[in-house]
């Protein structure tokens, strides 16, 4: 039971709070990365040193200036302003150049080594998760592994580029300050420096509860993708049930979580930022009023304290940008937490684990006194001492009920899990001391649901080999010992055919014996077939089970079946009760018994004769229907199978060319259409504005807020610049000023702008977060609901995967959150600040203005050109990111599979692949991208530079002061630094633009079936049932009929109408069209004479029940999945579920667990074995108490027994109901008792009647029952 205490081991460190100390993010660099990253850290502390350092050269000039332009005597010629100034002047000229080389250095080398470490975090996650074992997957949640991959590398890479430059950045501007102010003026900076761990404090503070509450609703938004996740997966139970309501209230419910948790986050970010600022100012007031202390007192000169107060100033300054920064790393430091915590998690069934033994299978197999509990229900226990023997080259067969641990026993011998007690043995050895790799590499198996990859036929059957050094005639070999080389060569691509997302491309037969094919391939010492015929059709069937008896030839094969026909000729046939063995033998020494197994069999014969008073009850019954194909049919019955084959064939073909020929590039360009018009669309500001009505007041908040933090710096240049003059003017500091004059003013309107800045930024961010919060979770809310009000046939295209959808509900909400939170604040306050910044330049110097005003295209160019390589990274790494989240998608949802193939490695590298194409954009950005970055830096310091020489040459000519040449340069300066701050947000507005989009795109889709259209609403209908003239063919391949006009179907209300026939014949269709997945291209399809369109989507559903072949439950109690049944707002009492599991065969189950009926079900119903799910499917659609009841291979996975006694509850249900029933069956034991029964061919009906006239009949139906009779 290792494996439990891991699983909450994990689960325990997730909910843990904090993150990974920051050096840990850096774990997984390289030497060469981490030396460029020592070097980037140097370069970025340089630039971080650069102002501050130049401010000893800055003050001095200041003085001295401030000095000659005050004394005329001491101005000889229009060249000593220059002489004095000409320093500073150059010195700012080589900053700014030092500047561009450096932060494009550092830049380029922090985006080059953040995606090459981020890309190997990705890749280490995506193989640790592939190494885990089973019942790590049994805990986990399939939805927050992928939107884990998706976001928190995502917050990783945000943590560990650039904006961890800026960080260290500004600490050295920071730690630069407070040396140069000691430098020059110790006693001052003493001062200052007290206040610093305030300052500190207030960013400390801000950083931890950021970080914990963002990794808070990560958390949450994680749970969030999952409950999305399931409803994408499980779209058409959804549909069939409307759930919408349901998963809606679920999804919302968690959206609230995570809103309250943002809004905390964002007041307390607002109050201590609020905090942070008037500190900072009051600061400065306090430095200023005491340093004109010590200049009247003679203790220091007044250059001294200009460069002590210019260097704390810019010192401190940088705390501006530390927050949206520290936040960042804040962030990557939970993220990383929750992602290395997959990374260094060893699994207690290691696939990297050689073993103590190198050995090849001989197949002999037995299992020593095994018990076992899976580990999410360790107190239910599966197998009890379970013992046996398997020779080499035999075949064991094994029935039992569901979940008397028959498919255990197979996931056991593949060690997907390891016994509780006891041990199994293979050719003698421990399976314990084989390498897991090695073990399964020499195991074959073949599953009831065939998982085919999203590739070729050709390399999904070299996904079976141990290498991929096959020949291309071994793979035929295969092919035709599967019977499956025929089909392949007539498509268009023959083994080079895509077979589609989930194999779609092929019939169910089809995608079965390729399966087979590929275990086959793999040539395997051990074969485990686990129903691998239960959900085919007869013919299918046929082909297929010869098929898998030439694969078991001299191989040891164990076989776990239902269907017994496929087990007759088994060397020994295990009978299986609650894991216990109750009876042995051959198939004829078991039937000789008369035991257990007899009456399995006979619970499966199908009667071929009549008794006299049956056929008497049967006279009126309607005489049986043969259209024309189905009198030819009988000429030659033989060929039934191959007809069938051919004319699936037939139209897979043209499918498939037309996927290929004409459907794929209209698709490809319809892609390339679709970005280049996101490429080129405007950011939809003011649709999201719009949207917002709801958080209006809040953005008004937030937008007071900017203009009072907009006007913050401009009207502190403006102090600054008067207090520079008092400063360097001897005069003004020869007599103590009075109570509010001289530097007590100053210092006063400083902490006027304190509380200013306190609560203008309270109001700024306070507003925009809790606007961004409640938007977003509406936003979300609205995207999760405009996803179930699609058609089915949007969740069919290829583009809409389920990994796709999921993480662009993920990210696009994220980033449209960014745009609100961050970028709106960001774009207020630089309108502001450029407004007032202006407004005072022009009012002081007009002519310098227009001098530094003229610089600005410059600094907008630079912006313009980095946020274009922003735009394009953003667009293509979104696409890419996608993809590759596809692949991570596929193999996790098939683990299973992947897992008995070994071919973790080859997913692996899959998605290495897949996510080498954003690492390239990602160098791009970091070689072009970093061009703009560094002129974005750089030109703010070069303009520096302009502005002091043309004010200098301003004051030669007497048209301004050195007082009103100060407060222009430091309005203008501040205003562009204020602009240039907003370069940082380049990378967010790009994103939220793309989030944008993508988001609108879906919301104002209209889809193809409007369940929001008004209808008609009766409260109860008779249930009669009509096809007429129908003519279909699914969305995607819309020249490759199903029902060509022609297709009619009459069900009356109250009968039970069972369809069958051959895979693709249309049967299941007939079910999509009347639950109005689908609509008929022409023709009707009519529910008590009335169209199905005229009816309110909802309440026709409402009156229909769906049991499907592969039930869908939902990671929710057992009870809760059962109500799912009743409609939204009717209330159902406890007795009511239980007569429904009842009447299903599943209460005594149920009672029988320790949580009864609060037992939750686990991630896709994965805690309950087939049978068990379908029963609980089965009470769902019973609760229901329908007018009309679906079944589609209702009982398919369900053991003869169950079988036998579900249906027999459902025939009771109907004849008390009076219920119409329309059920699909490739078992026809399951509908002999049918009034009516239709045999499909080409999306037509060729005979119909009932079972004994079908009989009669002698056609397709007869040849069908020989084939299924036992006996």
């Amino acid at each position: 039971m290792q494996c439990t205490n891991d699983v909450a081991t994990a689960d325990k460190s997730k909910k843990e709070e904090g993150g990974v100390p920051v050096h840990k993010l850096f774990r997984f660099a390289t030497k060469l990365e981490l030396l460029l990253l020592f070097v980037a850290s140097l370069l970025m502390i340089g630039v971080g040193a650069l102002m501050p350092a130049s401010m000893i050269i800055f003050g001095d000039m200041l003085g001295s200036l401030g000095q000659a332009a005050g004394s005329a005597t001491e101005i000889t010629s229009t060249s000593d302003l220059l002489a004095v100034s000409r320093p500073l002047i150059l010195v700012f000229v080589y900053m700014a150049t030092a500047n561009l080389v450096a932060s494009y250095l550092a830049h380029a080398i922090f985006v080059y080594t953040g995606e090459r470490q981020t890309s190997r975090i990705k890749r280490l996650f995506v193989h640790n998760i592939m190494r885990q074992e089973m019942a790590w997957f049994d805990m986990a949640e399939e939805g927050s592994l992928t939107t884990r991959l998706a976001t928190d590398a995502q917050m990783v890479q945000e943590g560990i580029s650039e904006k961890f430059g800026n960080i260290l950045q500004m600490v050295s501007q920071v730690i630069t300050g407070i040396i140069v102010a000691f430098i020059k003026g110790p006693i001052l900076a003493g001062v200052v420096l007290s206040t610093i761990p305030l300052i500190g404090g207030a960013g400390g503070l801000m950083g931890y509860y950021y970080g914990k509450f963002t990794q808070s609703t990560t958390e949450v938004y994680a749970g969030a993708g999952t409950i999305a996740e399931e409803m994408i997966s499980g779209i058409r139970t959804v549909f069939a049930f409307s759930l919408h309501g349901r998963f809606q209230a679920r999804y919302e419910e968690r959206l609230k979580e995570a809103r309250i948790t943002g809004c905390r986050r964002g007041l307390m970010l607002a109050v201590l930022f609020g905090a942070f600022m008037f500190v900072l100012f009051s600061s400065y007031g306090l430095s200023f009023w005491y340093g004109a202390k010590l200049v009247r007192d003679g203790r220091m000169t007044g250059s001294q304290v200009i460069i002590v107060f210019y260097s704390m100033l810019v010192g401190t300054m940088a705390f501006m940008n530390l927050p949206i920064n520290l936040s960042a790393v804040s962030a990557a430091t939970a993220a990383a937490k929750r992602i290395f915590s997959t990374i260094d998690r060893i699994p207690s069934i290691d696939i990297d684990d050689p073993g103590t033994r190198q050995h090849t299978l001989g197949g002999q197999v037995e299992f020593r006194n095994i018990s076992f509990s899976y580990p999410t229900r360790p107190d239910i226990p599966i197998l009890k001492s379970f013992s046996t023997c398997v020779a080499p080259g035999t075949t064991l067969a094994l029935v039992g009920a569901s979940g008397s641990g028959k498919s255990t026993i197979a996931q056991l011998l593949q060690r997907f899990y390891d016994p509780t007690e006891g041990e199994i043995l293979v050719d003698g050895v421990p399976l314990k001391e084989l390498g897991v790799q090695s073990l399964r590499k020499q195991i074959g198996v073949v599953s009831q649901e065939p998982v085919l990859f999203n590739t070729t036929i050709r390399k999904n059957l070299l996904l079976g080999a141990i290498d991929n050094n096959i020949s291309d005639e071994a793979i035929v070999r295969a092919c035709k010992a599967a019977n499956c080389h025929d089909f392949i060569t007539q498509l268009p691509n023959g083994y080079d055919t895509h077979v589609g997302q989930s194999g779609g491309m092929l019939s169910g037969g089809q995608k079965q014996r390729v399966a087979i094919a590929r275990a086959i391939l793999k040539d395997p010492a051990i074969l485990l077939l686990d129903e691998a015929t239960s959900a085919l059709d007869t013919q299918s069937e046929r082909l297929v089970q010869k098929a898998l008896d030439a694969a078991a030839k001299n191989r040891t094969t164990l076989i776990i079946a239902h269907r017994l026909s496929t087990i007759k000729s088994a060397d020994r046939i295990i009978v299986l009760h609650h894991g216990d063995i109750i009876e042995q033998g051959t198939h004829e020494e078991l039937l000789a018994k008369n035991g257990a197994y007899a009456e399995l069999v006979r619970k499966q014969e199908i009667a071929t004769s009549q008794q006299e008073s049956d056929d008497e009850d049967q006279q009126d019954a309607a005489t049986a229907v043969v259209t024309e194909d189905g009198q030819q049919e009988q000429h030659d019955i033989g060929i039934t199978i191959e007809e069938n084959e051919k004319d699936f064939i037939i139209q897979r073909k043209k499918s498939i060319a037309s996927s290929i020929d004409g459907g794929a590039p209209d698709q490809d360009k319809l892609q390339r259409e679709r970005e280049a018009k996101f490429k080129h669309a405007k950011t939809p500001f003011f649709k999201v504005f719009m949207q917002m009505r709801p958080e209006w007041s809040l953005i008004l908040v937030g937008l007071v807020g900017c203009v009072m933090t907009g006007a913050l710096f401009p009207v502190l240049a403006l102090v600054l610049g008067k207090v520079f003059a008092v400063l360097v003017d001897p005069d003004m500091l020869q007599h103590p000023p009075g109570p509010m004059d001289g530097a007590n003013l100053y210092a006063f309107l400083f902490v006027v702008c304190a509380i200013g800045g306190f609560i203008g930024f309270v109001l700024q961010i306070g507003g925009f977060e809790l606007a961004g919060e409640y938007y977003t979770e509406r936003l979300r809310a609205k995207l999760f609901a405009a996803y179930m009000r699609q058609e089915a046939g949007f969740f069919d295209q290829e583009e809409n995967s389920m990994g796709a959808l999921t993480s662009m509900l993920a990210a696009d909400a994220k980033n449209v959150n960014d745009m609100i939170t961050k970028v709106l604040g960001e774009i207020g306050n630089v309108i502001f600040t450029a407004i007032t910044g202006f407004v005072i330049a022009f009012i002081h110097g007009w002519a310098l203005t227009l001098v530094i005003v003229a610089t600005m295209p410059f600094m907008v160019a630079a912006s313009a050109y980095e946020t274009q390589i922003e735009l394009d990274y953003a667009g293509d790494a979104k696409k890419a990111g996608i993809k590759a989240g596809e692949v991570v998608a596929e193999a996790v949802k098939t683990i299973r599979t992947v897992a008995a193939l070994t071919k973790q490695h080859h997913f692996e590298e899959r998605y290495s692949k897949a996510n080498a194409y954003p690492q390239r954009l990602a160098h791009r950005k970091a070689y072009l991208g970093s061009i703009g970055y560094a002129l974005n830096q750089a030109m703010v310091i070069y303009v520096y530079a302009i502005a002091f020489y043309a004010g200098v040459r301003f004051m030669e000519k007497g048209m301004m002061t050195i007082e009103q040449m100060m407060v222009v340069m430091l309005s203008v300066i501040f205003t562009a630094m204020g602009i240039g701050r907003g370069s940082m947000f380049v990378s967010f507005i790009v994103k939220a633009k793309y989030a944008a989009l993508s988001a609108f795109e879906l919301l104002e889709r209209k889809p193809a079936i409007n369940g929001d259209l008004e209808g008609i609403e009766p409260s109860t209908v008779r249930g009669e049932i009509s096809f007429e003239n129908v003519a279909f063919a699914y969305p995607r391949r819309p020249d490759i009929p199903i029902f060509h006009g022609d297709f009619n179907l009459h069900a009356p209300a109250g009968k039970t109408i069972a369809l069958v026939g051959y895979s693709g014949c249309g049967k299941s269709t007939v079910i999509g069209m009347l639950e109005r997945w689908y609509d008929a291209s022409s023709g009707a399809v009519k529910l008590d004479d009335t169209n199905t369109q005229n009816y309110t989507l909802p309440n026709l559903r409402s009156h229909l029940s769906l049991v499907q072949q592969e039930p869908v439950l939902f990671d929710l109690s057992i009870e809760e999945n059962v109500r799912f049944g009743i409609p939204e707002g009717e209330n159902v009492s406890r007795e009511q579920v239980e007569q429904a599991c009842m009447a299903a065969n599943i209460h005594q189950f149920i009672k029988d667990l320790p949580d009864g009926y609060k037992t939750r079900v686990g991630d896709k119903g994965s805690q309950l074995s087939g049978g068990q799910k379908q029963r609980i499917a089965i009470a769902r659609a019973l609760i229901r108490n329908p007018r009309v009841l679906l079944l589609d291979e209702a009982t398919s996975a369900l053991d003869s027994e169950s079988e036998k006694l579900v249906q027999a509850a459902i025939d009771n249900i109907l004849q008390e109901g009076g219920r119409t029933t329309l059920t699909i069956a490739h078992r026809l034991s399951t509908i002999q008792g049918a009034d009516m029964i239709c045999y499909f061919k080409n999306g037509r009906v060729i005979e119909q009647g009932t079972h004994w006239e079908l009989l009669k009949l002698g056609g397709a139906y007869k040849e069908l029952v020989e084939q299924q009779t036992l006996q």
